[in-house]
């Protein structure tokens, strides 16, 4: 579509009329400041085709200069870049500074949202320093959140450094999580871990996660040297990304210094997360894992493999919460001591699932291996039916065929218990199940005073 037919065009006819009206509506600005036309140069450059290129250069310039107030920067997301450059390119930059705090005082809502993200994904191809200099003196903390993911999104490799200074230097400054939008080391660790650490260096309270994940899966050897030279950076969340950053191009090797170092201060989350990890990915070198660790350690992964089965966890990976059917079925597979105390919240969201596969699963089971899974399923029972009442006589009757007699009275005394906040909402909890007198009368005599603590 060449100009012309682009300034007779729809959208930007219509465009024209809705700016003009906001004009009106929000006539206590002043437009030459707040305001930019790109289409208006589009037109005037049309109209100079002929003329030489120094003629046309500085038609250029004048029709950018006398047109910057025809379309207002609060609509500037529905403007391409292609027509915004010339306009940004030529404006000062206390006119782009302007028009960055004329969008801070929009009215809140998605159209200030669109308004912002769209005037700084192109700004930073621009003028990065105007747009970093804009973020730094911005007042409007939601939209500078706004202003600053978008800057991430659309920054190229060069300036990765320059918007980690940044976010060094801003007032009130938020906590940026490792691999978010708005986190630049993020992506910068991904080319240039070296660089990263000397960035780090210098700003040693700097989340050290992002990069130790990325050094770790490009460079091992240069990302433990570094990690293990300064005490300081000695913390659970670096040990956690290294080691997990590692174990992507390496298991074995991961799994090596994991157990090597085990017994180490702080880093008991780092050999969870490898094994949580190991589990997803592979569960024969899981389990090999968990062969190698000291007793207490292993439970301890074990564990983390269960809440992460059975947890909400918002804004996962979509792979990275295995079926409770899966992670049952490979628990059992491990010695008992490890998982008989984590099994039973597993086991209740498979039953939610399928209860008859899951019943199914147990019945083929070794008998000490049943006992102990329907002991713990039992133990949990009254914190994790989302249908009371069928799930609870689905429990007392998997319970009742428990064939250690003292483990069978230990789990259902303790489901039992767990029915009601005191021992008489308990029994009357109970009272209300459709099971026999017979059954009643055992689970309250079976039942202890107080919960167990778990």
């Amino acid at each position: 579509m060449n100009p012309p037919q682009l300034l007779r065009s729809p959208r930007v006819q219509a465009a024209t009329v809705g700016l003009a009206a906001l004009v009106l509506a929000v006539g206590g600005f002043e437009a030459g400041r707040y305001t930019v036309d790109a289409a208006a140069v589009t037109n005037s450059m049309a109209t100079k085709s002929s003329e030489p290129a120094s003629d046309l250069a500085s038609s250029k310039k004048t029709a950018v200069e006398n047109q910057a107030d025809r379309i207002i920067v609060r609509d500037i997301a529905t403007v391409p870049f292609s027509e915004l450059y010339d306009v940004l390119k030529s404006a000062s930059r206390d006119q782009l500074l302007g028009w960055a705090r004329d969008l801070e005082r929009m009215p809140r809502g998605p159209r200030q949202r669109a308004a912002v993200a769209a005037y700084y994904k192109s700004l930073i191809q621009v003028d990065h320093h105007a747009a970093i200099d804009a973020v730094l003196h911005a007042e409007n903390l939601n939209m500078r959140d706004v202003a600053i993911v978008s800057l991430m999104k659309a920054a190229p490799e060069s300036i990765w450094g320059d918007l980690a200074e940044m976010i060094e230097q801003l007032p009130h400054p938020r906590r940026l999580h490792s691999f978010s939008p708005e986190d630049p080391l993020s992506n910068w660790s991904r080319v240039d871990p070296v660089a990263v650490s000397k960035f780090i260096e210098k700003h040693p309270d700097s989340s050290l996660f992002a990069l130790l994940y990325n050094w770790g899966a490009i460079d091992p050897a240069a990302a433990r040297e570094w990690l293990e030279r300064d005490t300081s950076r000695h913390t659970e969340e670096a040990f956690r990304a290294f080691l997990t950053g590692w174990a992507e191009i390496d298991h074995a090797a991961a799994m090596e210094y994991a157990v090597t170092n085990s017994a180490r201060a702080n880093f008991e989350g780092a050999v969870n997360e490898l094994a949580y990890y190991l589990f997803r990915v592979s569960p024969d070198d899981a389990s090999r894992l968990m062969s190698l660790l000291p007793s207490d350690q292993a439970k301890a992964a074990m564990k983390v493999v269960a809440d992460r089965t059975t947890g909400v966890i918002l804004h996962a990976p979509e792979d990275y919460q295995r079926p409770p059917d899966v992670v049952a079925r490979w628990m059992a597979t491990q010695p008992v001591d490890l998982w008989k105390e984590e099994i039973g919240g597993v086991l209740w969201g498979w039953m939610r699932d399928d209860a008859d596969a899951a019943t199914g699963w147990l019945g083929q089971l070794q008998p000490n291996v049943r006992d102990a899974a329907l002991a713990d399923f039992c133990r949990r029972g009254g914190e994790a039916a989302d249908d009371p009442r069928r799930f609870d006589e689905k429990a007392i009757a998997l319970g009742l065929t428990i064939t250690d007699r003292n483990l069978r009275d230990e789990a259902l005394g303790e489901f039992a218990r767990r029915l009601g906040t005191t021992r008489d909402e308990a029994i009357e909890a109970i009272d209300q199940l459709r099971i026999s007198n017979e059954q009643k009368a055992y689970l309250r005599k079976v039942m202890p005073e107080a919960v167990r603590e778990r």
